[in-house]
């Protein structure tokens, strides 16, 4: 199922670092399906919508403008996961280990935090407590080479993952 994972800024879920997973496609398309620790999505594309990003920049106020939209893999249930948990810790030996962000005010696009490049996309997002983390993050040019190449995770519904 294609979904869109973004940080949830409500005022209960801040102290925890939750994420909201929506659905992106199906009859519950827009609809909140879980707010989670974690989440393991393949076939990753970075989101930005512009006019949200301007609001924030004119309003001085967070608003939900950038999310990360893949194929969902697995969720772990709020309370789950301790609050340093990384990328490697959700998905061991995947490569999930190059630490992303979204900074409205630095930029309009997501970038890494080891250098500061921009990044599209990956075959491998994982979003745990202590942030995002991709497998070989591709260009924010570059989409092209990664869809369907998520090395050996199932092209499977979190219900039959068995990762």
């Amino acid at each position: 199922m294609l979904v869109n994972v973004y940080r949830n800024l409500s005022p209960q879920y801040r102290k925890q670092r939750a994420w909201s997973v929506m659905a992106h496609e199906g009859p519950q398309k827009g609809r909140v399906l879980d707010v989670v620790d974690g989440v393991i999505l393949r076939d990753v594309v970075l989101v930005v919508q512009e006019s949200g990003r301007q609001r924030v920049l004119r309003d001085k106020a967070k608003n939900v403008h950038a999310f990360v939209r893949g194929q969902l893999v697995k969720t772990f249930p709020l309370d789950t996961l301790k609050v340093t948990a990384d990328g490697d810790a959700l998905a061991p030996g995947k490569g999930a280990t190059v630490p992303i962000s979204y900074d409205p005010y630095h930029a309009g696009y997501f970038f890494r935090k080891d250098n500061g490049k921009p990044v599209g996309g990956s075959s491998l997002v994982v979003v745990a407590p202590n942030g995002v983390y991709a497998a070989a993050p591709a260009p924010l040019r570059g989409l092209s080479g990664f869809a369907g190449f998520a090395g050996d995770w199932p092209d499977a519904s979190v219900d039959d993952w068995n990762g």
